[in-house]
């Protein structure tokens, strides 16, 4: 991990590359490579970009924006416009 960081590449971008091979999630590896890169000598300059750009059309396919639907009981009514709707996995709260 510390020859990885003494690349000078971004933390970020090694921790999205390398997971699969620590057998981990990116962001627990990220941060143990913040703790690692406190105590790691020798980090050479990063060259490369800082910070993968995607296009608008490669953020629309990550966002499959799909609508879930909310059965609401029998028997509930309410009157008004709701200002703010939460949805929970076991319950749902409406606020007027």
């Amino acid at each position: 991990m510390k020859e990885l960081i003494r690349t000078g590449q971004p933390i970020a971008q090694i921790a999205k590359r390398e997971y699969v091979r620590f057998n981990t999630t990116p962001n627990a590896l990220q941060m143990k490579l913040y703790q690692l890169a406190k105590s790691t000598n020798n980090i050479r300059e990063w060259e490369g970009p800082k910070k993968v750009r995607r296009t608008k059309a490669q953020m629309a396919e990550t966002q499959a924006t799909t609508e879930r639907g909310l059965t609401v009981p029998a028997g509930t009514t309410f009157e008004g416009t709701p200002k703010r709707v939460e949805i929970h996995t076991d319950h749902f709260r409406i606020y007027f």
